[in-house]
């Protein structure tokens, strides 16, 4: 949600001594820079907001003029993009041990501090549910303004007024796997200033669902996600691509990959969040750039090629590793062919005026598509709704046959590793390069895909339906895969 915002100025002020704040959070990118998840602020230097530090600490404080009324911050750093946090504030001034009038929990864990936080004396109001000030949620409201926006995704927003409100009203313990889950529909005494922000309308975001009508506006291009703490889809790992430090180097968040440079370099890679070591798993790829290399398809986890992917100059989950560390499909303005892990190809052919010719190459905005079984060790492509031809021959490839496991474009032993999917882009002669990726979430980075397919498990939204059986990378199915 990176440059939207929610917005509110509530009429009278709530409890300021006593309140709760409970949402879920993921994040895109962990990339050295402060960024803002919520806050309310006025036209003057009077603001308090919960943010990320540089280094992946969580913050919450007030703020006055130019000194801090109080602050405090985490002790462990919050840097995971593959995971969703449950964070939850409890702030009551009425306390009489310091420490307890700012607590922070973190997946029904309450968290330590770095040394000195400084606590607010005992009765304080707090800037929190003050009438004065403006309420921004994905940024930080400073000086009238927005500044420093959240780049993740958010859910299940509970702000409660006047009541010190415990985590365990927002969230459990699930019983067979022992992680932390959300209570969909939490039993609260909301207050007159609280809310609730479900997030289940995609075409009123902010609506509040507490009983309050305290409903927020909309500014920017906030998107609503099928991706959810209980059933979570893949998305790129910011912390395991190429270049991390760089911080436009995943530019459409989870949902696709951008070089950060637009001058003749070498290739940069990024892998999946999600890996799997069995199942048959299905996504797709908007060609999105005139750039001479572009490649899609599955990396081997921990593999020389990816490993070296993350510490070496010019490196992407395809090239310099072991035979079988991940296969990629090269589309675009140059010759077609499949990318090994220990550098040998399989080639399409491609030229037009050869009378073998099987395959065109992908045309800027063309959806491409990769079906892939890892229990029988075998990957298909194809572009616009159409599957490749077999390399180095004219046998062509439909989804029943794929759905069979026919006509595999390569073939490899499993080996019982945990694979992901595994992108690279290559700016050989300086054209920008960017890869659009739909795992089921219904979009390309913020494209809406123009037909919905699910998946044979009803997961998912795809532009072209998947062949029989393979499915959308995500939580579900990965568990019910087994």
């Amino acid at each position: 949600m990176a440059n939207s915002v929610l917005t509110k100025v509530f009429s009278s002020n709530g409890n300021r001594r006593t309140m709760a704040i409970s949402f879920w959070l993921k994040r895109a990118s962990a990339a050295g820079v402060q960024t803002t998840i919520m806050g309310t602020g006025s036209t003057g230097n009077i603001n308090s907001f919960i943010r990320f530090e540089a280094d992946g600490g969580l913050k919450i404080f007030d703020y006055n003029g130019q000194a801090g009324q109080w602050i405090v911050q985490t002790r462990g750093k919050l840097i995971d993009c593959s995971s969703w946090y449950h964070l939850h504030f409890i702030l009551d001034s009425t306390q009489s041990t310091p420490a307890d009038r700012v607590q922070i929990w973190i997946n029904g864990e309450r968290e330590t501090y770095l040394s000195s936080p400084t606590y607010p004396n005992q009765n304080t109001d707090f800037n929190w549910n003050s009438a004065a000030q403006s309420w921004g949620i994905g940024c930080q409201r400073y000086g009238g303004s927005n500044s420093q926006f959240f780049d993740g995704q958010l859910a299940h927003i509970n702000f409660v007024d006047g009541t010190a409100s415990a985590c365990t009203v927002f969230g459990s313990t699930d019983s067979t796997t022992g992680g932390w889950k959300p209570i969909l529909n939490p039993s609260v005494t909301y207050g007159d200033e609280g809310f609730f922000l479900k997030f289940e309308n995609a075409s009123a975001l902010g609506t509040d669902s507490s009983g309050n009508s305290n409903t927020f506006t909309v500014s920017g291009n906030l998107k609503q996600s099928i991706s959810t703490p209980t059933n979570m889809f893949n998305t790129l790992n910011a912390n395991e691509s190429y270049k991390t430090a760089v911080t436009t180097a995943i530019k459409y968040a989870g949902t696709g990959w951008e070089d950060a440079s637009t001058g003749a370099d070498g290739p940069k890679g990024s892998v999946g969040t999600l890996a799997m070591t069995k199942g048959k798993w299905y996504y797709e790829m908007k060609y999105a750039s005139p750039a001479m290399y572009s490649q899609f398809g599955i990396s081997k986890a921990n593999s020389k090629a990816s490993n070296e992917m993350i510490n070496t100059n010019y490196r992407d989950p395809f090239y310099g590793g072991n035979n079988g560390d991940g296969f990629g499909f090269q589309v675009g303005s140059t010759a077609t062919l499949i990318a090994r892990g220990d550098t040998t190809q399989k080639q399409w052919l491609t030229d037009a005026s050869n009378s073998n010719s099987n395959i065109t190459v992908a045309s800027n905005g063309q959806i491409c598509m990769c079906a892939f079984d890892l229990d029988a060790g075998k990957i298909w492509w194809g572009i616009n709704g159409t599957w490749n031809t077999v390399p180095d021959s004219t046998t062509t490839t439909s989804s029943s046959q794929i759905a069979s496991g026919a006509n595999a474009h390569f073939t490899w032993t499993p080996d019982g590793e945990f694979y992901r999917s595994g992108h690279s882009e290559y700016n050989r002669f300086g054209n920008a390069a960017a890869q659009k990726l739909n795992f089921g979430e219904g979009r390309f980075g913020t494209d809406a895909v123009a037909s919905g397919n699910a998946d044979s498990a009803g997961e998912g939204v795809f532009e072209f339906a998947p062949p029989s059986g393979f499915l959308a990378i995500c939580t579900k199915n990965i568990k019910n895969t087994g």
